[in-house]
């Protein structure tokens, strides 16, 4: 009976060890992340600031869900999130559903369940970096979101100028060799981005 205490005692505090031992997610591997080659849109007024595609409106996204729900802590940009009038929208859409039917309760009532939560607790971008290409003529952005649906607009483009890339998916040497075609200098391991 003692050794089996002994023994259970000791596997306890084994187990108790490995688990503090558990470090975090470094914050660069952190939410879902894309390294774009895109447009830079707005006119270079004050009301209209020269930002790349996308990034306006996905920030817009994150802070009006962020005005909603009243969360507060800063998204944690790099870049300026004022609006651009000719910013495409990333908002992600989902197709809208009705509530379920009441469901039969004791006594011949009906009880209204409450329709589930299916919006995402942090939409959009909520964090992101840009460069000029060598001609200056268009970005190579750094976006992170935490829900993967904020990138639908930028992964459903098109266009054969712009360039998309998953982090995670894609490879460094893949990634820095397309955008050294624009940015010689380009180099992934310090066009980071920090997201909380």
């Amino acid at each position: 009976m003692l050794r089996r205490n002994v023994v259970f005692i000791l596997t306890f505090v084994s187990l108790c060890e490995l688990l503090l031992a558990q470090h975090a997610v470094d914050p660069m591997n952190r939410y879902y992340r894309l390294i774009c080659l895109v447009h830079l849109t707005g006119s270079g007024q004050a009301a209209d600031p020269i930002v790349p595609e996308y990034v306006v409106a996905g920030m817009a996204a994150a802070t009006a869900a962020s005005a909603t729900t009243g969360t507060t802590g800063s998204p944690g940009t790099t870049g300026t999130a004022a609006p651009a009038a000719n910013a495409v929208s990333s908002a992600p859409s989902q197709p809208v559903s009705g509530p379920p039917a009441p469901q039969p309760v004791s006594g011949g009532a009906t009880s209204q369940p409450v329709a589930p939560v299916t919006a995402p607790v942090r939409p959009g971008i909520i964090s992101w970096s840009m460069q000029l290409t060598d001609d200056k003529t268009m970005a190579i952005i750094h976006v992170v979101a935490v829900d993967h649906n904020a990138f639908n607009a930028i992964l459903a483009d098109t266009r054969p100028e712009v360039k998309v890339f998953e982090i995670g998916k894609d490879s460094k040497a893949t990634i820095n060799a397309a955008m050294q075609q624009y940015r010689k200098d380009f180099n992934l391991d310090t066009f980071q981005v920090v997201a909380q």
